[in-house]
C-alpha cells in the first residue's frame, strides 16, 4: 500500500481540530482542498475515516480512530528521520601525527589557532594530536593511522604529499651530564659531529639524517651508534646512559633533566617543518588543516 504521509498529517490535524474550516486554515488550504485530500487518503487506506456532516462538521469513524492512533508515531518517526537528514553532520576527528615525544613543540596556543582556522570552514571538525613512533613516520599516513603528519622532514612515499612550512627550529646538542662535553656551553657543529652520535636505523633516512648531522659531514665519516629508541623520552634516557651524543631540536632544552646537558651548536642549519597528507585524501577539512599549518607563518620555534 502506498501511503502519502502528507495526507496522513492532514488527517491528524483534522482530527485535532474537529472541523474542516479550522483545519484548512491551519494547513493553509481551502476546506474543499482538504476534503479532497482526505478522500484521497481514504482511497489509499481502503476504508472510510470520517463521517461528513453539514457545514464542515464531521465525526471520526472507528476505523479512523484506530488509524489516527497508529499514525501518530509513524509521523513522529518520519519527522525525526527528516530532521536527522537535515541536521548538521556528526562531529568527526582529524588526527594530527607528530613524532613521538615532540608534541610538546606544537604548543597549546598553536593547536588552538590551527583548530580555529580549520573550524572556520569545517565547524564540525575536532583535532587530536597523536604520537607516531619514529619507525612509523613513513607509513602512518598510507596506513591511515593519522590524517596529517607534522614533522621535521618530507615523507618519501608515493602515496604521500609533503608541504614545507615556514616554521623552523634551531638544532642543539645534548650530552650526558658526565660526558666530556657537559661543560661546553657552545660548540661548532662540525666539531660536535666528530663525536659518536645516536641514531635509529629503523627511522626513515630523510627524517633521521638531520639528527645525526648528515648535512655536516658524509655518512662514511659519521660515528653512528645504533639505538632502538622510538620516542623522545627513550632517546634522552639512552643519551643519559651513553657516551654517545645527540643533535635535536632546540625546544627540547627546557625538558632536560639533571642527567643531561644542552650544547648550543653554532653553524648548524635549522630544521624545516613539513605537513604531509595522503595524496588521495580529497577531504576539504584535511587540506584546510594543512593550510592552517602553512599559515603559522615564518618563525624560529
Amino acid at each position: 500500500m502506498d501511503l502519502d504521509l502528507g495526507l496522513v498529517t492532514d488527517f491528524l490535524v483534522l482530527v485535532e481540530e474537529r472541523h474542516y474550516g479550522r483545519a484548512a486554515v491551519r494547513l493553509h488550504m481551502t476546506p474543499s482542498a482538504l476534503t479532497k485530500r482526505i478522500q484521497r487518503l481514504e482511497r489509499q487506506v481502503g476504508v472510510a475515516l470520517v463521517e461528513r456532516g453539514p457545514v464542515g462538521v464531521f465525526a471520526v469513524t472507528s476505523a479512523g480512530r484506530r488509524f489516527a492512533t497508529a499514525a501518530e508515531p509513524l509521523i513522529a518517526q518520519a519527522t525525526a528521520a527528516r530532521d536527522s537528514a537535515w541536521a548538521a553532520p556528526a562531529r568527526y576527528t582529524l588526527r594530527i601525527g607528530v613524532p613521538a615525544g615532540l608534541g610538546v613543540i606544537l604548543g597549546h596556543t598553536d593547536m588552538i589557532g590551527i583548530a580555529r582556522a580549520v573550524r572556520l570552514s569545517f565547524p564540525e571538525a575536532r583535532l587530536v594530536r597523536q604520537d607516531v613512533p619514529f619507525s612509523a613516520l613513513t607509513h602512518c599516513l598510507p596506513d591511515h593511522q593519522v590524517d596529517v603528519l607534522w614533522t621535521t622532514a618530507p615523507v618519501r612515499h608515493p602515496a604521500v604529499n609533503s608541504y614545507p612550512l615556514a616554521t623552523t627550529s634551531a638544532r642543539i646538542g645534548v650530552v650526558a651530564a658526565r660526558h666530556p662535553l657537559a661543560d661546553a656551553k657552545t660548540m661548532n657543529v662540525e666539531d660536535f659531529s666528530e663525536h659518536p652520535i645516536l641514531y635509529n636505523p629503523a627511522a626513515a633516512d630523510e627524517w633521521m639524517n638531520r639528527f645525526w648531522l648528515e648535512d655536516v659531514r658524509p655518512r662514511r665519516e659519521a660515528r653512528l651508534v645504533e639505538t632502538d629508541a622510538g620516542n623522545l623520552t627513550h632517546v634522552l634516557r639512552h643519551t643519559a646512559d651513553s657516551t654517545a651524543v645527540i643533535a635535536t631540536l632546540a625546544e627540547i632544552a627546557p625538558l632536560l633533566n639533571s642527567h643531561l646537558r644542552a650544547v648550543t651548536l653554532t653553524g648548524a642549519a635549522p630544521m624545516v617543518f613539513h605537513a604531509a597528507c595522503r595524496r588521495t585524501d580529497r577531504r576539504g577539512a584535511v587540506h584546510a588543516l594543512v593550510k592552517a599549518f602553512q599559515a603559522l607563518g615564518p618563525r624560529l620555534l
